[in-house]
């Protein structure tokens, strides 16, 4: 479901007064669900990128359930069902995060090509924030289980690439490709 109706094109930001993509600090203040004044201007990929954390969220819990040895075969199933439509919501956040982009931003011509889209970008920050997280969390219940520390350093490193890709995008020193996701989750017919 779009985040704004059909036929009202997005808001663009202003180039003079701001990057065109909002920061990886704006981005990750709205995986937790924390209440927050958004920029209307970025309404759409920090709506989307606050859905993207909480799916990959769930999905780690479907994840979890499926993995697990003693669990009967008709809760992995159903699982493994709940991961394929969690993931078709993930290509579709994603989606909407590269059309949105692809309205806001004008390629720079002969800037050199990214290697992903805004969109998979920020799905990748949604992922590195789960995972420190859940890690985190589980460290404090066994911390000779696992060490957050590495899952945090990824993410913080991920947070950092996605600024300098901003400020590249923004300077004209490097352009974004503009695809659309290969992967159907449809139901075979």
């Amino acid at each position: 479901m779009p985040l704004r109706s059909v036929g009202h094109s997005p808001l663009a930001p202003d180039p003079q007064r701001c990057p065109p993509l909002p920061s990886s600090d704006l981005i990750t203040s709205t995986f937790g669900g924390r209440p927050r004044v958004l920029p209307e201007v970025w309404a759409v990929p920090l709506h989307a990128a606050s859905r993207l954390a909480s799916h990959h969220g769930e999905q780690w819990a479907a994840e979890t359930i499926s993995r697990d040895p003693s669990a009967d075969d008709h809760v992995v199933a159903a699982a493994k069902r709940s991961i394929d439509r969690l993931n078709a919501t993930r290509v579709a956040l994603i989606g909407e995060i590269d059309s949105w982009v692809e309205h806001v931003i004008r390629p720079a011509g002969g800037a050199p090509l990214h290697t992903e889209t805004i969109g998979s970008v920020i799905d990748r920050l949604a992922i590195a924030w789960i995972r420190w997280r859940r890690f985190s969390e589980t460290a404090q219940l066994d911390p000779s289980d696992v060490d957050p520390s590495l899952a945090l350093q990824q993410f913080t490193e991920l947070t950092e690439a996605f600024d300098t890709l901003v400020l590249d995008i923004h300077e004209g020193r490097r352009r974004i490709p503009h695809w659309r996701t290969l992967k159907s989750y449809r139901e075979p017919r």
